[in-house]
């Protein structure tokens, strides 16, 4: 289970798409306008992973959740919750990251203080906003 699976994509202009993307790794997709980017991250994976999130809260919840259509495919597999930022341009100023945008940025700090090498212990040495 190290990728997400999925198999004969259709939504929009995707032609029975196959693809397996790895899981715990930052994935970016790429291309020329019309490749099917964006049906596949939010109309595909995107859709299926809130539909599933939904699934979880109770009637009284679910029912006033915005719905999210099927997609169009024939099999996801192991698809675990995203973090999915949109297209539109972030907010903000030029200092802006999309650590800031997905508000992970202190979550990284504390990981790459405990974590790194040289250990350092306090997470603001790792700010953007620290002059070291």
């Amino acid at each position: 289970m190290k990728n997400i699976e999925i198999t004969n994509a259709r939504q929009n202009n995707l032609k029975n798409i196959s693809i397996k993307i790895p899981k715990y790794k930052i994935v970016v997709f790429t291309g020329v306008s019309g490749s099917g980017k964006s049906s596949l991250v939010f109309e595909t994976i995107g859709a299926e992973a809130q539909r599933q999130i939904n699934e979880t809260q109770n009637s009284f919840i679910r029912n006033r959740l915005q719905h999210y259509g099927l997609p169009d495919v024939d099999k996801i597999e192991n698809l675990n919750v995203p973090i999915m930022i949109n297209q539109k341009r972030l907010g903000g100023n030029v200092r802006s990251t999309v650590g800031t945008a997905v508000d992970v940025s202190a979550a990284l700090r504390l990981l790459f203080s405990r974590m790194g090498e040289p250990f350092v212990g306090y997470s603001n040495v790792f700010s953007f906003n620290n002059p070291q």
